[in-house]
């Protein structure tokens, strides 16, 4: 618009006096009417710098890209003030959702045109991008940023390649029975990444599987058999063995395990702790296969074994079930295997040359039990309930 022109033109004076205001929305849209668009896009960035939301700001500055021709030098200069907007909000917000993302990803972009190489590339930084944040830094030659990405990068692969490592142990120590070892990978992989859910719940739901340390319940086909390790044992209603009766205490009676032979213990039941229908006082070392009685409806046979005791409860709510103590391995009656309790836990092992299923694979090392367990030795099958 010539400088004449200007001078006669009443929408530029007026423009001109509404920019002075500070009125620069009206202002640009006066100089359109004046036929002079650059001063319309001068204004609108006047407004920009003046806006205090985001969305104000990036509406005057994108209207004042409509008023710059294509081939305009200030385009570029308008296209790295978006993306600048547009990247101080993520770096004081956050990218919270999918939206933000896009508008910070085209923001990069814009940030790339303008040639603003390390703000573009703190842009890819927030989103994760790390081949746009490399590339970007080595155009800004950006040296010591692009040396820590290097490390970082660097740093996560072998992270990754190591909680790869961790669930791939995990996943085949399960398939053999090593259950703990299967825990503890899963617990280095969890602490590698905190974060990862599926892992999370991945442990959660093994370790809920895990035994009491010490005990174990096992079925074979319909008989209950009971192991405990150590060179003593507490019977009674809530004990290392329960055993109901409506005359068993909570704790009744203690067994306590040697070379030499069994001591039997009252624990100050309400009924009595009877050895050959007499009730004892204190403790009795017993002599041989015993019978002993928890009160007056419940009896117990106690058979020294090597290593250990077996007992079985004749009569009461829990007729004919039989269990093993011992502080070593326990054989599992009428079956080629051994109990043992590795750390507390109990493990299970078939005789050599005796075939062993677990979950339809034939396994020969110990097998770490785990409530819901089922499996075979020598064709029988054995549960853990």
């Amino acid at each position: 618009m010539s400088w004449l022109r200007r001078t006669f033109s009443g929408a530029y004076r007026r423009a001109r006096r509404a920019e002075g205001k500070g009125e620069y929305r009206e202002a640009a849209a006066l100089y359109v009417e004046a036929d002079a668009p650059e001063e319309a896009a001068n204004a609108l960035l006047f407004a920009a710098a003046r806006a205090t939301e985001l969305d104000e700001r990036l509406s005057a500055y994108r209207d004042a890209l409509r008023w710059l021709p294509e081939d305009h030098p200030r385009r570029v200069e308008v296209e790295g003030r978006i993306g600048l907007a547009i990247l101080d909000e993520a770096q004081r917000k956050g990218v919270r959702n999918a939206d933000e993302r896009e508008r910070l990803a085209d923001a990069a972009e814009r940030l790339e045109k303008a040639e603003r190489w390390s703000e573009a590339g703190t842009a890819w930084e927030l989103l994760e991008r790390t081949e746009d944040l490399a590339r970007c830094l080595q155009k800004a030659g950006d040296v010591e940023r692009l040396e820590v990405l290097l490390d970082k990068s660097t740093e996560s692969a072998r992270r990754e390649r190591a909680l790869r490592r961790l669930v791939s142990e995990h996943e085949m120590a399960l398939a053999v029975g090593a259950r703990v070892e299967a825990r503890d990978a899963l617990r280095k992989a969890l602490a590698l990444d905190p974060d990862d859910r599926a892992l999370a719940e991945l442990l959660r739901r093994l370790e809920t599987r895990f035994l009491p340390a010490g005990r174990l319940v096992l079925r074979v086909e319909e008989r209950e058999l009971a192991f405990v390790s150590g060179k003593s044992v507490v019977l009674g209603r809530d004990a290392d063995v329960t055993v109901r009766g409506t005359s068993v205490s909570r704790r009744h009676t203690e067994l306590c395990w040697s070379p030499e032979g069994v001591e039997v213990r009252d624990l100050g039941s309400r009924n009595g702790t009877l050895v050959r229908g007499l009730p004892i006082a204190g403790s009795l070392l017993l002599e041989g296969t015993s019978e002993v009685g928890l009160g007056d409806d419940v009896s117990v046979r106690v058979e020294p074994e090597e290593g250990g005791l077996r007992l079985t409860i004749l009569s009461g709510l829990d007729r004919d079930r039989v269990v093993l103590v011992g502080p070593g391995a326990l054989r599992v009656p009428d079956l080629p295997a051994t109990v043992r309790f590795e750390g507390g836990h109990p493990t299970v092992q078939a005789d050599q040359g005796v075939r062993c299923v677990l979950e339809g694979q034939t396994v020969v090392a110990p097998i770490a039990l785990l409530h819901g367990d089922s499996l075979e030795i020598d064709g029988r099958r054995l549960e853990v309930p």
